[in-house]
């Protein structure tokens, strides 16, 4: 399944005995329907408040004859109204989202206003101080290629194979007069990882840390060293990316690259 949710009244997409998520929702939604539990397996396992586009989810159903279409509907007909599934397709029975997958993609947003309208105050981070696009570009271009971003992980879990991880792509948009939408592209992500880089680029956008000490941090290793953790609720999982779905841009397969617009 493809699917797409806000994510502002769930404690991310884990399951977790302090409140509501995003495959509990799921999972209940999937038992109304087949009267069955199925467990579920996610690409990305976003935090509380972070909402997703394209979260790519798997499940083993038992019974070969189900009209996928049909469940389809059905399961957005039972589903809460912030989640929705845009697409169901049978995989192979081997295919596992999380290690099938080549890259991700994030989306965060920004607004620099003095204030923000209340119809964004759940979907980007209200940073009032100005930010140097320019200087975030140049920033922007040293995050890029194969490094250790163990300065840039919050914590390290059982998940943690490696902090070395490879940023093909980083797009700094403004989309209007006052709000910026970051894209980050990479093959993998740590903990928190996406929000710690747009801290980062904000506090060196808005002169809060020198862009000279950007090549420190990388080499500390600490993560004390970088910018603050930006507010969950800015970010977006926007795309999960597989090899046989040929969804790669070609020309970031050719070459890394940043830009802004």
């Amino acid at each position: 399944m493809i699917i797409t949710y806000d994510g502002t009244n769930y404690l991310g997409w884990q399951k977790t005995s302090y409140g509501p998520s995003i495959e509990q929702a799921l999972e209940e939604g999937l038992y109304q329907i087949l009267r069955k539990r199925h467990s579920l397996q996610a690409a990305s396992r976003t935090d509380a408040g972070v909402h997703a586009r394209g979260q790519v989810v798997n499940f083993l159903l038992e019974d070969p004859g189900i009209d996928l279409n049909k469940l389809h509907k059905s399961l957005n007909g039972v589903l809460p109204k912030d989640i929705r599934v845009i697409e169901i397709d049978q995989e192979d029975e081997l295919f596992h989202p999380t290690i099938d997958n080549e890259g991700k993609m994030y989306h965060y947003y920004i607004c620099t206003s003095p204030y923000q309208l209340p119809f964004f105050k759940d979907y980007s981070w209200h940073f009032p101080y100005g930010l140097d696009v320019e200087l975030m570009k140049k920033a922007a271009a040293l995050l890029l290629g194969h490094k250790d971003f163990a300065s840039f992980c919050n914590e390290r879990s059982q998940y943690t194979r490696s902090t070395f991880c490879r940023i093909d792509q980083i797009l700094i948009e403004k989309i209007e007069s006052d709000r910026l939408c970051i894209s980050i592209k990479g093959s993998r992500f740590l903990y928190k990882m996406v929000r710690n880089m747009v801290g980062t680029l904000a506090y060196i956008g808005s002169h809060k840390i020198e862009l000279e000490a950007l090549e420190r941090i990388l080499q500390s290793k600490t993560r004390a060293s970088a910018g603050i953790t930006a507010p969950a609720h800015g970010l977006e999982l926007k795309e999960v990316y597989y090899p046989k779905k040929n969804s790669v841009p070609e020309e970031c397969l050719i070459s890394s690259c940043v830009g802004v617009k």
